[in-house]
């Protein structure tokens, strides 16, 4: 990298780390964003004091056609026109994962797939941690990747990683790969759910023989795809008795690879079955990784999951109210409706990302009392909906809550799962999941 010229395009919090890491690596770093310059302090003083270029408020074709390399943060869309332009004349285009991953000093677990993700890194950590194991846990989860360079001693590094890594992705090939799931999502981004998959299926296809794959076996087009790869793998799922793998037997998790684990599904904080999914994969790694279950059992039974993922906000009158804000796609609705007992009031809405909400139907028929929309698509899911349960549109979340605790009274559950992403009324899924608890304890 020493004196080549790096142009690194978005100036969010992977972008800003990736800079500052080129020119510790000795490269000549200019940053483009799109964004206008005000927008992008206090980050951009930090740069320009090293001596990093920023160009703000756009992409000019001529500062990329001058780069030996291009480096994308992850929210940035690799089909720009100015991206092709470079690729068309031979300037190489890379992501977080390629640049990064020839320095990491430690082997990788890499966790993906439509939902899951984050629950199951930070259990994974967890339990690596509680069996002795020296752990940096991080990526698509919050820190960037690129911040595991500066721990000394590790002996594993747990990564989450999104899609938009993913795509762009040419050398990244972890230790232990896992694809949770895949399921309708981004399609506004990636165009098919076909396409989706690919990019998911990246985090495996350059690992060696020596390498893991863990991934639902319960979905037959992985299941499929895992048979091209190189890697050992290993299936999880309750629909068969996966061995090796992990799978569900009269109320126990069983993890079947060095030696056999039965952990009963009651003694759980995390309930649901997503989760005890996500709780094989996290065991399989565990295994892999050399841990004893005796180390890790207490860690695995007090784990209560993270906010705004299926999480208990409080009971009043005979109502309990629900916050899943990070449910973000239909699958993930689906499986939190699955979770809880009827009768449900739903509250849901939002942005769509270009998803099918025929699927959701069936679903609110067995498992819901009615239904309460909000957001841009709301009238799109009311198209399915009304069809099965009663549907109402309200105006905004506040409205939402209220018109729910009326709805499922004398006794139910609401259930704030909206299928959608949140930034057409909200900054993100937390601040949509703190509102709507502020809004449960006003009542």
């Amino acid at each position: 990298m020493q004196s080549k010229r790096f142009v690194v395009v978005g100036l969010g919090k992977t972008g800003f780390a990736l800079a500052k890491f080129l020119y510790q690596q000795g490269a000549k770093v200019l940053v483009s964003d799109h964004s206008p310059l005000e927008q992008l302090k206090p980050r951009v003083k930090e740069l320009m004091s090293l001596g990093i270029e920023i160009e703000a408020g756009g992409h000019k074709e001529e500062t990329f056609l001058r780069a030996d390399g291009i480096v994308l943060s992850p929210g940035v869309n690799p089909h720009l026109p100015v991206l092709k332009l470079a690729k068309a004349k031979g300037i190489p285009v890379w992501g977080e994962l390629d640049i990064v991953f020839p320095y990491l000093p430690c082997p990788v677990i890499a966790i993906t797939g439509t939902n899951g993700k984050t629950t199951t890194t930070t259990l994974l950590g967890k339990l690596l941690k509680a069996a002795g194991k020296r752990v940096w846990v991080g990526g698509n989860i919050g820190t960037p990747l690129v911040e595991a360079l500066k721990e000394k001693d590790l002996d594993f590094i747990v990564a989450e990683v999104s899609s938009f890594q993913l795509e762009i992705n040419t050398s990244f090939h972890p230790f232990v790969a896992i694809c949770l799931n895949v399921a309708e999502d981004h399609l506004d981004r990636h165009g098919s759910l076909e396409v989706y998959r690919q990019c998911k299926l990246k985090i495996a296809q350059k690992q060696r023989k020596n390498d893991w794959f863990i991934f639902d076996g319960d979905d037959p087009a992985l299941s499929e795809a895992a048979l091209l790869l190189k890697s050992e793998k290993l299936p999880f799922g309750i629909k068969k008795d996966y061995v090796p793998g992990a799978y569900l037997e009269k109320g126990k998790i069983i993890i079947t690879l060095k030696e056999r684990w039965e952990i009963p599904i009651e003694v759980l904080k995390l309930k649901g079955t997503h989760n005890y999914k996500n709780v094989m994969a996290a065991l399989l790694a565990a295994q892999i990784t050399g841990c004893e279950l005796a180390q890790i059992e207490q860690t695995l039974k007090q784990f209560p999951g993270l906010p705004h993922r299926l999480e208990w906000v409080r009971s009043l009158n005979g109502v309990s109210f629900y916050n899943d804000s990070k449910a973000t796609n239909i699958s993930a609705t689906l499986a939190a409706l699955e979770s809880l007992e009827p009768p449900i009031v739903l509250i849901a809405g939002g942005l769509g990302k270009g998803q099918d909400f025929t699927s959701l139907g069936p679903a609110l028929q067995q498992r819901t009392k009615a239904v309460v929309l909000l957001g841009k698509d709301a009238p799109k899911i009311a198209a399915i909906s009304k069809q099965y349960v009663p549907t109402f549109i309200v105006s905004d979340l506040r409205a939402a809550v209220r018109k729910a605790w009326e709805l499922a009274r004398p006794k139910g559950q609401v259930l704030l799962s909206p299928a959608c992403a949140s930034f057409d009324m909200f900054k993100g899924y937390q601040e949509r999941g703190e509102y709507f608890k502020e809004e449960v304890y006003a009542l």
